[in-house]
């Protein structure tokens, strides 16, 4: 499905940004009124396999 919207966070450990992408989500049940959005977690997953500093070694 198609982002809706995208977001920017950064990472705790190298304050790099990471760009998240959101989507309606298909197997929610929103109530009246309600949407309900899924992050796509495959970059911070691609992120964090990457080595990296951790946040107490900066």
């Amino acid at each position: 499905m198609a982002a809706l919207a995208k977001a920017t966070v950064r990472c705790p450990g190298c304050d790099e940004p990471i760009e998240l992408s959101l989507c309606l989500d298909q197997d929610a049940k929103p109530g009246p009124g309600e949407i309900v959005l899924a992050v796509d977690r495959s970059a911070v997953q691609q992120h964090l396999a990457q080595a990296h500093p951790e946040a107490a070694d900066r």
